[in-house]
């Protein structure tokens, strides 16, 4: 990357298409913000090629050429793929996910992050060496967020008011080893350590607090948007079957108080 003199940008840095119109832009990383920016520099980009560890998305759900993982990068922008193919190009954007770091956070070793693991953390939220009074809330990833932090946040707000409190140390450090060590009996590397993709961890969770269990509309609506997209990347957004789960959605207490706060303010 240090050689390769062209256009290197992550992909928390891209807005639009238009700079990369009639450019040769290579993609990396076929998760979500890879295939959405792949789609929306397709109609201006002269080339949009693809390229993933694990190439999980078929042919004919993108017009642009799915390609393979990059082997090296060279000064007169080469790039060159575990294959042994190349091509030049102008750009490469980086859809590579993001990494944990603290550099404002000083524990003295008690919390470390170690690819990508931020821990020891139980329930992926308190140090067992200086809880409660340092906490994480957002470590969690691939779960509906919002109410799972707001859970987090909860729980944290009860414990340090005293209405809760945590087990000891000892099982606390017992139940993250035994997490870690079912996670690596599945076959999770260490680096997917807070992928959670469970509704009922979420539940559990928030069992802790007192918090409401995900609605079934929220899970049905998270799953029907996945299966969409598999089906059709580049419309799911705009076209879908789930009219009856939004009308479900949109009679829960959540947009209902919404819309009664939206006629009072206008009041």
């Amino acid at each position: 990357m240090d050689a390769w003199r062209r256009k290197q940008m992550h992909s928390h840095l891209y807005r639009v298409p238009e700079p990369f119109r009639d450019q040769v832009v290579v993609v990396v990383g076929n998760s979500l913000s890879g295939q959405d920016i792949s789609m929306e520099l397709v109609n201006v980009a002269k080339e949009i090629h693809l390229s993933s560890k694990s190439l999980n998305v078929s042919e004919d759900q993108f017009t642009q050429l799915i390609a393979l993982q990059i082997e090296c990068l060279h000064e007169d922008g080469r790039v060159v793929f575990v294959d042994g193919s190349w091509l030049t190009a102008d750009t490469i954007i980086y859809c590579t996910g993001y990494s944990y770091a603290f550099p404002f956070l000083d524990t003295k070793g008690a919390v470390a992050v170690d690819d990508d693991r931020v821990g020891p953390l139980y329930e992926h939220t308190f140090p067992p060496n200086l809880a409660p009074s340092l906490s994480f809330i957002g470590i969690p990833r691939k779960l509906i967020g919002f109410p799972f932090f707001e859970s987090q946040a909860k729980w944290i707000a009860q414990l340090l008011s005293g209405k809760r409190s945590l087990p000891p140390r000892d099982e606390m450090m017992k139940s993250i080893q035994e997490f870690y060590k079912a996670r690596e009996a599945a076959g999770i590397p260490k680096h997917n350590t807070h992928d959670i993709a469970d509704f009922e961890y979420c539940d559990k969770y928030g069992d802790y607090v007192g918090f409401p269990h995900l609605e079934e509309w929220r899970k049905d609506l998270c799953l029907s948007a996945l299966t969409n997209s598999d089906v059709n990347l580049e419309t799911y957004r705009d076209s879908y079957d789930d009219e009856e789960l939004l009308q479900v959605a949109h009679q829960s207490p959540h947009f209902t108080q919404l819309e009664h706060e939206a006629l009072s303010s206008s009041l």
